[in-house]
């Protein structure tokens, strides 16, 4: 099952409902709404959290740098970020940058969506969290320290279009094998897998839930390869393909 966040006009809040099988409308229980005739809310309620260091290529990429001042040593616990829910924008959304940025990266990534409360979880009961899949994109300025992300660069407004919509977990097999197309402009600029991950998922939501809790509807990101993601310019139409998520939109807007 697909479910959809809409805004409506007259609405006071996004409707969720499910996505017909075609994908072309919301399914109220025999009553269909075309999607159409509203816009698409961030597909999730909760905090998005990710990790920077999760592919063993960023990390080898990083090689004797992560030994050095003023990280001393590669670090032995996830490495998070996060992105608050000022960053959060739907499906086709026009994102206006920050004067200070005239590009960014395209960090794209596959979201675990939380369907309780979890804390403290196993690599064998990780996965019962897991409500559902989405696709993430996480905007942001080119930072050179991955133990200490700036704010201000990876939280501007609108810095973390995420959607369609939600895919149940069980309509996903595993996660780790689904393609990640990113396009810029109708080009495809970037292609992968979650195949080689430092974390994968079960270890991933076992190790961040050792020292936090991630809540219902909260959402934990894969990770992308930090470092060598496309990038866009004011002005650019992105389109950001996972196999079995759909397709997630957004264009930058261009400069005022």
């Amino acid at each position: 099952m697909r479910t959809a966040r809409i805004s409506l006009p007259g609405q006071t809040a996004p409707l969720c409902a499910a996505v017909s099988a075609d994908g072309l409308s919301l399914d109220l229980g025999g009553q269909q709404i075309p999607l159409t005739d509203g816009s698409f809310a961030p597909a999730v309620t909760g905090w998005i959290y990710g990790p920077l260091l999760n592919e063993t290529a960023t990390v080898e990429r990083f090689g004797p740098a992560l030994t050095q001042p003023p990280y001393a040593a590669p670090p032995t616990v996830p490495v998070m970020y996060f992105k608050p829910k000022n960053t959060h924008r739907g499906h086709g959304s026009v994102i206006t940058l920050p004067p200070y940025a005239d590009s960014v990266e395209l960090g794209a990534s596959i979201g675990a969506v939380m369907g309780h409360q979890v804390a403290r979880a196993s690599a064998n009961t990780a996965m019962s969290a897991v409500a559902g899949y989405t696709i993430v994109l996480d905007l942001s300025q080119p930072n050179p320290s991955v133990y200490r992300p700036p704010v201000q660069e990876k939280c501007f407004d609108g810095a973390c279009p995420v959607g369609p919509w939600v895919v149940s977990a069980d309509q996903i097999a595993d996660p780790h094998t689904l393609e990640i197309r990113t396009f810029v402009n109708d080009v495809l600029m970037a292609s992968r897998t979650l195949s080689d991950l430092v974390r994968p998922l079960p270890t991933l939501i076992a190790d961040v839930t050792d020292f936090m809790a991630l809540s219902g509807g909260d959402v934990l990101t894969l990770g992308y390869p930090v470092g060598a993601v496309p990038t866009a310019r004011r002005g650019d139409r992105i389109r950001i393909e996972v196999d079995g998520l759909g397709a997630l939109e957004c264009s930058l807007a261009e400069a005022e």
